[in-house]
Formats: structure tokens, C-alpha cells, sequence
């Protein structure tokens, strides 16, 4: 009996015997197994929403100098955005970008619409203004396809930013810390110094053309230590 429910794919502690003293009878195997051949075969349910194909890049960056006035924030959405654009350019895809920016759980997020026309002081006066929620009169086109996630304040360096629904580029950073570093002295020397340093997450749909997390992160990175420095053009 074990050898035939083995055969038949039943499992006999599953069975109720119709034999003597509730024994299990060749019948009550055959019978369990032709049922469950006629069963359907169950459809998998598909998760909410899309998954996505991506990869993540983390970096390190001084930013001394923006730290002390209120352009680190928009000196970054200002840099992802012109990296986001500068791919977009290359692959023919050039077309408004508008950013979703995040800060501390529990804010609601405030959209910088047409990013791309936009320097560090025109993204920092949207920024200081009043939230403008995403809705019907904006439409499609004013969907987000870049996001920024300001956690400073929350005692993490850096969270593993999540590509939501049109979103193809997420970037994150954190508290920023201070730490001994080397600097340039006046002479033309070297010495140390305090500098202040933040972490930055990139998070990039593998199809966006040519864009690697590391290489769209190194480029987010170069731009960023050119306001930095007060080079950046």
C-alpha cells in the first residue's frame, strides 16, 4: 500500500479509510489520486507591481564647504540631474526631468518639475516653497523619473534607495560626519585638517542605456566636489 500511494503521489496520513476497522484500501488511493489529477494546477499570484532590474553603488564625498550654507541639498538634486540628463542626451532620450525629493520618513515629498532648466538657486527656491503634490493637472509628463532621498537627521548614513513606479535613477545620502582628513596648506603642503563627509547611494534601472550605478555615481560625485570646490560651471 505504501508503494502504490508512493506511485500515485498520496500521502496516506492525508487519507480516511473506507476499509475494516478504517483501514486504507487500494480503492481510497486510487480515488485520492485521480481527484487530485482532475484538480486545476494553481496560478501563481504575481507580487504588486513590477519587479525591476537594478543595481546600487555607494561613495563617499567631502562636502566641507556646502555644509555650512543651505546648498548641499540642491547642489545634489542639481548634479543628479545634469548626470541623469547628460545619459539621457547620449542615447537620444532627452526629455523633461523631474525629481521627486524626499526627507526625513514621515515628509511628504516635494517635485521639481522641468530640474533640468533649473540651477542650484532656482532648485533651492522650489525647494523652500510650499509642497506641490503630483496630480491630474501635471499629468503623465510630470511624473517623476529621478529621486532624492535627504535622510540627515536620522542618525544612518545612507539607506538603499528603492526605484518607485517611473523612477529610473534613486539616489540617497545621509547624516553628514566629520573626521580628520588631509588638506592643503597655503604653502603648497599638506597637514590635517577636520572635513565633512556624506555617503551616497545610487540606485539605477539596468535599462537605462549605458548607465552602470558605479559610472552614473562617480559622475554625480565629480560634479558634486566641483560645487565643492566652487568650480562647477
Amino acid at each position: 500500500m505504501r508503494r502504490l500511494a508512493h506511485d500515485r503521489g498520496v500521502h496516506l496520513g492525508g487519507l480516511t479509510g473506507t476499509g475494516p476497522r478504517g483501514r486504507v484500501t487500494t480503492d481510497d488511493v486510487n480515488r485520492a489520486a485521480s481527484m487530485a489529477e482532475s484538480l486545476p494546477l494553481a496560478s501563481p499570484v504575481a507580487a504588486p507591481g513590477t519587479v525591476r532590474a537594478c543595481h546600487t553603488a555607494v561613495t563617499e564625498v567631502e562636502v566641507t564647504r556646502l555644509t555650512t550654507s543651505p546648498d548641499l541639498l540642491a547642489c545634489l538634486v542639481e548634479s543628479s540631474v545634469r548626470t541623469v540628463r547628460s545619459v539621457r542626451a547620449a542615447t537620444a532620450e532627452v526629455v523633461r526631468t523631474t525629481v521627486s525629493v524626499h526627507g526625513p520618513p514621515g515628509g511628504a515629498p516635494r517635485t521639481v518639475v522641468n530640474a533640468h532648466d533649473l540651477g542650484v538657486e532656482g532648485i533651492q527656491r522650489v525647494l523652500g516653497a510650499a509642497d506641490t503634490p503630483l496630480n491630474g493637472s501635471e499629468g503623465q509628463a510630470s511624473r517623476p523619473e529621478l529621486s532624492v532621498h535627504d535622510l540627515r537627521g536620522t542618525g544612518v548614513l545612507f539607506d538603499v534607495p528603492v526605484l518607485e513606479d517611473g523612477v529610473v535613477v534613486a539616489i540617497s545620502f545621509g547624516d553628514v560626519v566629520d573626521r580628520p582628513t588631509v588638506v592643503e596648506l597655503p604653502d603648497g603642503g599638506r597637514g590635517i585638517g577636520i572635513g565633512s563627509f556624506v555617503h551616497l547611494a545610487l540606485t539605477v534601472d539596468e535599462h537605462l542605456a549605458g548607465a552602470s550605478a558605479a559610472r552614473l555615481l562617480a559622475r554625480v560625485r565629480q560634479r558634486l566636489e566641483a560645487h565643492e570646490s566652487g568650480s562647477s560651471s
